[in-house]
């Protein structure tokens, strides 16, 4: 019976490095739209996730289920980013005996495309859902922040064959 040996090239000009950097670019994408009110313009009011902010005041929004569903998916999906930031990290820089290079990247990719699907579900909640605005920027921050997260799962599956992992 062969047995299949995984090698690793990591280096962050490489494979491993574009997961790196297209992960850090999600993560830095994805808290700033996060985080702030830019998800939805309305004539005198800017909306976000968790605030509303107007000329006068500003006020933590009560919304509707299906936004606290949105707020549900969208922070589900940041704890799984950022459990796949801490994966890929020690992936990268922690070379010791006692992890496995090959489990590593394996519960990355498996976390950041879980992270997506929260993340899409969110995005199509709040997409479909809304009304009383445009969409604008903070929403579009986080989309893209979506977009690198299968980019990274995407290269992850790549650095993997290339290790012979899978």
């Amino acid at each position: 019976m062969p047995v299949h040996i995984a090698t690793h090239q990591i280096s962050l000009h490489g494979m491993s490095g574009g997961i790196f950097w297209s992960v850090l670019a999600a993560l830095i994408f994805y808290v700033l739209g996060f985080a702030t009110v830019g998800w939805e313009k309305h004539s005198t009011s800017w909306n976000g996730l968790w605030m509303v902010c107007t000329s006068s005041t500003d006020y933590v929004y009560q919304g509707e289920d299906w936004f606290k569903a949105t707020q549900a998916m969208m922070t589900i999906g940041l704890v799984l980013l950022l459990a796949g930031c801490l994966t890929i990290f020690i992936y990268m820089f922690i070379h010791s005996p006692s992890i496995s290079k090959s489990r590593a990247i394996m519960a990355f990719t498996v976390m950041i495309f879980i992270a997506a699907a929260f993340m899409l579900v969110g995005f199509l909640l709040f997409g479909i859902k809304h009304t009383r605005g445009d969409l604008h920027w903070s929403f579009a921050f986080c989309v893209i922040g979506g977009i690198m997260c299968v980019i990274a799962g995407i290269l992850a599956i790549c650095q993997m064959k290339q290790s012979n992992v899978v």
